[in-house]
């Protein structure tokens, strides 16, 4: 999910924009107590010295590895229902939590979020990688297939830049100036050529559909699927028929 906290005037935003966009939840829990033993964790040091906690489990033979890119609410432990339709597939799932998420180490920025992510894949020794990207996850690994990371993309509820994100949220605001944490997938999308699957809430009140829409028709994948999910807003779109979507696209049916 993407929550931007309290109060967008700019001296909050100023003095306070790495807690606005990077709300994360510190709290650490194996996978077995969020209820997925199928998962190990392993500490996945990073060239700086940090230590990131990451959940994964191998594919069965012949099945791809979701490599999986979270929202800024919540952690891990969040997602452990998700994970668990992944595993129900045989696909592999390889999830790091941010730097200062659930149990890792570090301050997060988008310099270092992205770095991580770039290793954490270069570290994913499997045959076939999949990435997958939540609301704020989306701008991560829309920078990763850019580079040609993966074989395929899934976004959720994307957005086109945190400067065009806050600015929708608060039109009357002006923090263009202040921003430093830009992830501006928008300059990025363009070189995405995996085949792409973009799933959005069409009443989504922080992710405005329009934005999905925009990262959809800007994508340079020749192959790619739009699908509006009706009367969602930002959280609970994960639906059956959204799940059934998701599989059957990183199943290759």
């Amino acid at each position: 999910m993407f929550v931007l906290t309290t109060s967008y005037v700019a001296w909050y935003f100023e003095h306070h924009e790495i807690n606005a966009v990077y709300p994360f939840d510190t709290t650490y829990m194996t996978p077995a107590t969020a209820g997925e033993p199928r998962l190990s964790e392993m500490i996945f040091e990073t060239d700086d010295g940090e230590s990131l906690i990451l959940w994964q489990a191998a594919a069965e033979s012949g099945k791809p590895t979701v490599l999986y890119f979270s929202g800024n609410a919540g952690g891990l432990k969040e997602r452990s229902d998700r994970f668990r339709q992944f595993l129900d597939q045989g696909f592999g799932v390889v999830a790091p939590a941010y730097r200062g998420s659930s149990g890792s180490t570090g301050a997060p920025n988008e310099m270092t979020l992205l770095s991580d992510a770039r290793a954490v894949a270069r570290a994913s020794d499997t045959g076939t990688l999949v990435l997958y990207g939540e609301s704020l996850g989306t701008a991560v690994a829309i920078r990763l297939a850019a580079e040609g990371i993966g074989e395929k993309l899934v976004l959720e509820s994307p957005f086109t830049s945190i400067p065009d994100l806050i600015l929708a949220q608060h039109p009357a605001e002006t923090l263009d100036h202040l921003i430093t944490q830009r992830w501006e997938s928008h300059l990025y999308i363009g070189e995405v050529t995996q085949p792409l699957l973009v799933v959005h809430g069409d009443q989504d009140r922080l992710v405005p559909f329009a934005m999905g829409e925009t990262i959809f028709g800007t994508a340079g994948s020749t192959d790619k699927e739009l699908m509006k999910v009706t009367d969602k807003g930002h959280a609970g779109i994960w639906t059956d028929e959204v799940q059934a979507a998701i599989v059957a696209f990183l199943a290759g049916d």
